[in-house]
């Protein structure tokens, strides 16, 4: 990775700013403290330092710079937290795919990005001042439905006045084109390419959010009782962007990412208002599709927060349905999907509205997984034991479903057959052979997709490096580095004058490493010269946990820096002493050295307890 690349961003960041923008900062002296979102914190213990631009967590023991809080916070790796940081900097992040976009063109996500915050901006200004009375019976929905005015703010909710170009003409005066628009997915190009016209009109307006907080789309509903020659379907979403991809974000995410962590599990559902009415009840980890069922890449973005995703559904037919279609993401996912059907057809906000938080909490808490959901679906009003066609038709669906996960997992496959086993009274075996008929069979009708990348883009990828397991650093390591930090003239020094052989731990060696690399490239070693150059997110934490401590013990009277170096050096040099005399005992002792040798050989070690004694009576 480019190293300037990285410090000219992390130059460009305020540690602060970014993790301000989710927490609330309490001053601490010269730092800062927060709740920590990844344990059940009481009181602040997540510490941030803006000197260093540094973060630690003592009770979690983790921390880093801003690169690991983005991480951390958003569940992906150092490549897309540098990208994310460096888009919200200004700072050209060009991958080797795709040429430099032209400033302000419609290939150019900063402008699209500008350009939806400047609409979700202007649709909230709009429902929250303007007098009409068409804006009137919006708000009038939004009371009738019990969202009220700070819920509004938090999900900035707005209203499209019914206008052919009320946006576009508003986009315009503030220095965003048409073609800007269209590409951000706000206006539509009229069929005679002569001009376009906004596609939302006369609906209320919530705008979509990535996991950075950058509005990325608009999601529109109609106004009950409106013209139904102008009403359209209920909902609208913005179409597929550069910025925007339905099947890729939640909606709410951004609000309830925090709440997520921390409770482990997330309730997905399926409109903008269920979500803003559990927010209102209370109930914090909640997000919603957008206008698509779960998919396997909403799963693959919750599996990095959570093990346990609850899908709420309509009672009506359709919520029934779509139970049906995402049961297959159980099977092959390594989730824990579990399903509630709300029961008398209710829609989520209904259901919260006439029940409370209690009831639906308690929903989720015995949820059953998607396969007892669909199983107790298909057996219900079916007598097992004398209904033997109807029994065997349900148990023959239920493989069908099984199959089409695949064999990706043994050990769940195995579970699912022995609840299958116990429902149905038949063997486990018979069961297995049956199912693995059925694999047999869809993979026969199965044709691939075309390969979606050539070979060579293949081998080219970067490749994961396996999680690094560091050891506890020794206590005289501990003081090394800490010297090291708190000095870096004395870093240079040290590697002059220390041996990576005198080092016990390998978490010990790996840092020396560090300090050596930047030295023969020329760099610095001052404290942030060194974490820029850790790829290693534990082996950064161990950095940011040293110059922690020393932060913390700063009041503290210790000898001179300089003192504290040499004493130090003593110590290291009196270690290898020890360790070299010990082999040169053994070597003694095995008996294989002429007369000559081995007087020569015990005088060397006489010598060297010799100063080793010294050292010792020096301290």
């Amino acid at each position: 990775m480019d190293f300037d690349l990285k410090e000219r961003v992390r130059t460009a960041s305020d540690i602060v700013e970014v993790i301000g923008a989710h927490l609330e900062l309490q001053p601490q002296g010269r730092a800062f403290v927060a709740r920590c979102p990844w344990h059940n914190d009481k009181r602040p213990s997540l510490q941030v330092n803006p000197q260093r631009q540094t973060w630690k967590c003592w009770v979690c023991n983790i921390g880093g710079d801003i690169f690991s809080y983005v991480m951390q916070r958003d569940g992906v790796d150092f490549g897309e937290a540098l990208k994310s940081l460096a888009e919200k900097a200004g700072i050209e992040y060009q991958t080797s795919g795709r040429g430099k976009a032209a400033p302000g063109s419609p290939d150019d996500k900063a402008a699209l990005r500008a350009a939806v915050k400047f609409a979700a901006q202007a649709y909230f200004d709009h429902l929250e001042s303007d007098p009409s009375a068409e804006t009137q019976a919006a708000r009038d929905y939004l009371a009738l439905r019990g969202i009220n005015d700070e819920n509004r703010k938090r999900f900035l909710i707005g209203y499209s006045p019914e206008q052919w170009s009320w946006l576009l003409d508003l986009a315009r005066k503030q220095g965003h084109g048409p073609e800007v628009l269209r590409a951000a997915g706000l206006a539509v190009q009229r069929q005679s390419n002569n001009g376009h016209y906004d596609l939302f009109r006369g609906r209320l307006m919530f705008p979509i959010h990535d996991m950075q907080d950058h509005a990325i789309s608009m999601g529109g509903r109609i106004i009950p009782g409106g013209d139904p020659d102008k009403a359209g379907a209920k909902y609208i979403n913005g179409p597929e962007t550069l910025l925007f991809s339905k099947s890729k974000q939640l909606y709410g995410f951004n609000l309830a990412r925090t709440a997520i962590q921390k409770s482990g599990h997330v309730l997905v559902m399926e409109g903008y208002t269920d979500v803003i009415a559990a927010r209102q009840a209370g109930i914090e980890p909640v997000v919603a599709v957008l206008g698509t069922a779960l998919g396997e890449n909403h799963i693959e973005i919750l599996r990095r927060f959570v093990d346990r995703v609850v899908l709420v559904l309509d009672g009506d037919e359709a919520g029934r349905k779509r139970a049906d279609q995402v049961l297959e993401l159980f099977v092959g996912a390594n989730v824990d999907l579990r399903i509630i059907t709300l029961p008398g057809g209710a829609d989520p906000a209904d259901f919260v509205a006439e029940h409370g938080r209690e009831a639906l909490e308690a929903l989720a808490e015995s949820a059953p997984d998607a396969l007892d959901h669909k199983l107790a679906n298909l057996i219900e009003g079916i007598d097992l034991t004398r209904d033997t066609h109807q029994a065997t038709t349900a148990l023959k669906k239920m493989l069908e479903v099984i199959a089409g996960g695949g064999n990706r997992n043994q050990l769940r496959t195995g579970q699912m057959l022995l609840r299958l086993s116990r429902t149905f009274g038949f063997p486990a075996d018979d069961l297995r052979t049956q199912l693995d008929q059925e694999i047999s069979r869809k993979s026969q009708r199965y044709v691939p997709p075309p390969e979606r990348m050539t070979v060579r883009e293949a081998v080219t990828l970067p490749k994961v490096a396996a999680p690094i397991r560091l050891q506890t650093l020794s206590g005289v390591e501990r003081e090394l580095f800490e010297i090291m930090i708190e000095q870096p003239e004395l870093a240079a020094m040290a590697l002059e004058n220390v041996d990576a052989a005198w080092l016990h731990t390998d978490t010990a060696k790996l840092l020396l490493a560090v300090y050596r690399d930047l030295e023969l490239e020329g760099r610095d070693l001052d404290f942030n010269s060194v974490l820029n150059a850790i790829d290693s997110e534990p082996l950064k934490n161990q950095l940011v946990t040293l110059d922690a401590t020393i932060q913390r013990r700063a009041d503290f009277v210790l000898p001179p820096l300089g003192e504290r170096y040499v004493e130090l050096l003593k110590r290291f040099q009196a270690t290898q002493s020890r360790v070299d005399s010990r082999r040169k005992l053994a070597r003694l002792e095995s008996q294989d050295l002429d007369d000559d040798e081995a007087t020569m050989l015990l005088q060397n070690i006489i010598d060297a307890q010799r100063i080793q004694q010294g050292l010792k009576n020096n301290t």
